[in-house]
């Protein structure tokens, strides 16, 4: 029995079968914060609610399948059943693992199949320091982040400009002290120049010397200004750069997880939240720390007692500003979650724009922005309806800590207990120090930002790649192409594999056809020999090498891709064709085209090879796409090629004359080919049939269309048939 989380007593008492797996679901049907537990048994699935009332209790025999369906932060449990699909549970991303185990236990006693084993990437992750569930995919546990490990990681960015740091950290010192002068000169002038005794000598000299503490202030200021360009400009390019760096390392399998347009957002808005504080706020409250520091030395000198009663109200004002610390980090990740749900809505629509034109839901899109946006408004007023509160308030206690000074210091001045500049310097200077307390809040929700921009910078930075290389990886010079595939099994989800048992030997050379209706895992039988994936079970070996073992930069240095979605970058067809090869002439590029069959029609081109192809190639149609993108094949020169519907996208006469130059292209290299029309095939040496994920054929187009009632010779009938249908139609 697998008893994954501690199954109440109540509940099990309810269990008459021998129990097979357990598990607590951290939402409720409808998705709110809530214990339900499940159990499955040989005879039964059952799930029960916080009060450990069985609320559905389905018999196996009942349930043709079952899923594990994620969606963004959390997921379901979906039992298949004749009367329609039942939501078992609901649970948080963190939960996935485990319950796409329980999708397959399910499924394995539906189909009478072997009970799997749970294996350790089944079990749920949890944070080493305080066991909360971690996201599936990352490392990063948002409730116990340190806020001094992320603060000191940000300052760790400081290190190489270290010496700058230190000039403009003893300029911020010299600066503030330089600010203080000025009230205490105000001081000197009352008390000590302007008396009718004093003569005009000392005044200019005062004078003098606030116009040159003006002058050494501006100076140093505008110093330290330089420096902290130079330093910001250059930390935000760093951060950037180890951003982007993570997101090259990470596997598809994180981004088939995520909406890529979030990670815009990482790199820039993140990055410049964090550089703003560094350069910025780190100094302001360094500033003011030492500002705060230097101005009560001061007014103790000047006036122990009346300095003492001023400060009465710190206490309170510093009490209320950490006590709204908490508050303020979780409205603002509220907020920013509303925000990242909104970019993400915007993301959808913009890419489906052409979708969304098509069946006229501009106001269907329109609705749902609505509702993302007013959850946006709702978050904002929330945080700022707080700030509206304490600022008022840390106001009023600053200012009445100011009418306590002129009413106490007027008293002394009129009693001739006290000299009125004392009293002008030290109105000055309460007025410094109260500053910086009254923008404490602000300093607070600073920082309160730059830490949660931190932690999504470096839940990027430390999550580990899906598929990573192995410490002792080998780098081939040049591999043959003989490829092998052992037992080979692969899902995307864990719990429900599109490759099964996979066993294949391709000698170096051969071409091999991949045939199958959609879904039967041909593009996912691609994406595992290009290790764009690593396979759940079983292994891949190249040349004898397991695939695992070589070098992923080398491996796919010679591995060319035709990919079904053909994707062009925003440039000239020249930059897209030797993109694999950025140093080739003009010259290979042009033979590239033209095995490609696509030299004809770019000199027809106004601009012919220095034609911008527009984003994802817009300016194109898709067949010259296609082409454009089997040149970019062609001039990589690879030992392996692959052509994953390379021609879909182009009329049968071009397909003819691609299918000519593929013809001397793919001498002397191993071939995988998948192509919609069969036809196309029948020079593979070898075909591959895949249905639901297994190799159920395997052989040449005539030995596999000698088989009367094989899953090939339907498939070209149901072609030959369809051609017929539309030969009569057209």
């Amino acid at each position: 029995m697998i008893d994954m989380t501690a199954l109440p007593q109540q509940c099990r008492e309810q269990v008459k079968e021998e129990l097979l797996f357990s598990m607590k679901a951290d939402l409720n049907l409808q998705g709110r914060i809530a214990e339900h537990w499940l159990a499955i048994t040989y005879e039964e699935l059952i799930v029960w609610d916080e009060k450990h009332t069985p609320i559905k209790r389905l018999p196996i025999e009942t349930i043709q399948e079952a899923r594990a369906v994620s969606n963004v932060g959390s997921g379901m449990l979906i039992a298949e059943t004749k009367e329609g699909p039942v939501v078992a549970a609901r649970y948080t991303s963190s939960l996935s693992s485990g319950m796409g185990f329980a999708a397959k236990l399910i499924s394995a006693l539906v189909q009478g199949e072997e009970l799997p084993v749970l294996s350790k990437s089944d079990m749920p992750r949890y944070c080493s320091n305080c066991h909360s569930p971690l996201e599936e995919g990352t490392q990063f546990c948002e409730v116990c982040m340190s806020k001094k490990y992320a603060m000191l990681r940000m300052l760790g960015y400081l290190k190489p400009y270290k010496l700058k740091a230190v000039l403009a950290a003893c300029l911020l010192i010299l600066s503030t002290l330089v600010e203080l002068i000025p009230p205490y000169l105000t001081k000197i002038i009352i008390d000590d120049v302007l008396q009718p005794q004093q003569g005009g000598a000392i005044f200019l000299l005062v004078i003098a010397a606030w116009a040159a503490t003006l002058v050494v202030m501006s100076a140093m200021q505008a110093l330290r200004g330089y420096i902290g360009v130079a330093i910001s400009s250059k930390l935000m390019g760093d951060i950037r750069k180890d951003v982007y760096e993570s997101l090259m390392r990470l596997s598809l399998a994180f981004f088939d997880r995520r909406q890529t347009s979030q990670f815009i957002s990482r790199v820039n808005n993140d990055a410049e939240s964090m550089r703003q504080f560094m350069t910025d706020g780190v100094i302001y409250i360094a500033g003011h720390l030492l500002r705060f520091i230097f101005i009560l030395v001061i007014i103790f000198s000047m006036d122990w007692k009346l300095t003492l009663l001023t400060l009465l109200p710190i206490p309170l004002l510093v009490f209320l500003s950490f006590t709204i610390w908490p508050k303020v980090g979780r409205r603002l990740y509220q907020q920013w979650r509303a925000i990242f749900r909104l970019n993400m809505q915007v993301g959808d629509t913009l890419q489906g724009i052409r979708v969304i034109k098509a069946f006229g839901k501009e106001k269907l899109e329109l609705e749902r922005y609505q509702t993302a946006n007013e959850e946006v408004v709702r978050h904002d007023m929330r945080s700022e309806k707080m700030w509206q509160f304490f600022f008022p308030a840390f106001g009023l206690i600053t200012s009445l800590g100011t009418v306590v000074v002129w009413y106490l210091g007027g008293h002394q001045v009129l009693n001739s207990e006290l000299q009125l500049g004392v009293l002008l310097a030290f109105v000055a200077y309460l007025g410094m120090l109260f500053g910086p307390i009254q923008w404490l809040s602000q300093m607070i929700s600073w920082t309160s930002r730059a830490m949660t921009s931190a932690h999504r910078i470096f839940e990027i930075m430390d999550t580990p790649a899906d598929v990573a290389d192995h410490p002792q990886a080998v780098k081939p010079d040049q591999i043959k192409g003989g490829v092998v595939l052992r037992n080979v099994t692969y899902g995307y989800e864990k719990h429900h594999p599109v490759l099964k048992n996979i066993n294949l030997d391709v000698k170096a050379g051969e071409m091999i056809g991949l045939v199958g209706h959609s879904g039967a895992g041909k593009s996912t039988f691609i994406n595992l020999l290009c290790r764009f994936y690593d396979a759940d079970e079983g292994e891949i070996l190249i040349d004898g090498v397991p695939i695992r073992h070589i070098e992923q930069t080398e491996l796919r240095r010679q591995i060319g891709v035709v990919l079904q979605e053909t994707f062009l970058f925003d440039g000239t067809i020249a930059e897209n064709i030797a993109y694999s090869k950025p140093d080739a002439t003009p010259e290979e590029i042009m033979r590239a085209a033209k095995i490609a069959n696509a030299h004809d029609f770019i000199v027809r081109l106004p601009d012919g090879y220095d034609t911008r192809v527009g984003e994802r190639g817009h300016k194109l149609s898709g067949g010259e796409k296609q082409r454009v993108a089997i040149a970019r094949a062609v001039i990589h020169d690879p030992r392996i090629l692959i052509l994953d519907e390379a021609t879909a996208s182009v009329d049968t006469e071009t397909e003819r004359q691609i299918q000519e130059a593929l013809a001397n292209l793919v001498k002397g290299r191993t071939t995988f080919a998948i192509a919609h029309r069969l036809s196309t095939l029948r020079n593979a040496d070898r075909l591959v049939v895949l249905e639901r994920g297994k190799m159920v054929e395997l052989g040449t187009h005539e030995q596999l269309l000698a088989k009367a009632d094989g899953v090939y010779r339907k498939l070209v009938d149901a072609q030959m048939e369809m051609s017929k249908i539309r030969g009569v139609g057209s």
